[in-house]
């Protein structure tokens, strides 16, 4: 559930402001790994605002570009740890697209995308436009249109509780487990254990 503020739950009642998505998702340099963020918002022109973020809870400024960013799919809002999906469209012709999805690599980039409500009169929001989704990018294909369509680049998005479902590829072994302590011994008879021969209630014999 996205909790708001009385001032967005006040304006909201009175009907003193329309609702604006914003997407932040940050792409990596296919050769150096350097980070690049990148920000649109479902409105023309630039614009620069505040956002609580939605993994620490601190409120940013950020700049948005508009004019990119098309269309964003449903999201449910729910409390509990299934994996979410949602498309988010951008403009294919779009300089800041273009440069964030073909200069970098936007695989596995994490993205969040949050809700503002703008006030027409001040176009400030009236209170820090709030995550409603994060997660990571799956897939951004580029779709080059024929003349006369639309160029597009679609970028298809999985919620963080994806990571939930990841399997934890490491063994339990004595060599893994110092590497996490070097002084941790837990497991340095795992491979030899089960050769073992305990003697319960009675002394051990001798060979014959």
């Amino acid at each position: 559930m996205l909790a708001l503020e009385p001032a967005e739950l006040a304006a909201i009642a009175a009907r003193a402001v329309v609702a604006r998505d914003f997407v932040v998702f940050t792409v990596k340099d296919r050769i150096t790994g350097a980070t690049q963020e990148a920000c649109f918002w479902l409105d023309g022109g630039p614009f620069t605002c505040l956002i609580k973020n939605g993994l620490t809870g601190l409120i940013e400024t950020k700049s948005f570009v508009g004019g990119a960013l098309v269309s964003v799919g449903d999201i449910a809002l729910t409390s509990d740890i299934s994996v979410r999906t949602v498309e988010v469209e951008l403009s294919g012709i779009d300089d800041a697209v273009n440069a964030a999805v073909r200069a970098y690599d936007a695989r596995n980039a994490p993205i969040a995308i949050y809700r503002g409500y703008l006030n027409p009169h001040t176009l400030e929001l009236v209170a820090p436009a709030k995550a409603r989704f994060i997660g990571f990018i799956d897939e951004a294909p580029i779709e080059t249109a024929a003349e006369g369509g639309a160029s597009t680049v679609r970028l298809s998005c999985a919620s963080h509780t994806r990571e939930l479902t990841r399997k934890n590829p490491d063994v339990r072994s004595h060599e893994s487990q110092i590497l996490r302590k070097a002084d941790d011994d837990f497991y340095h008879d795992t491979s030899v254990v089960a050769d073992w021969e305990i003697f319960w209630g009675k002394k051990q014999g001798k060979a014959s």
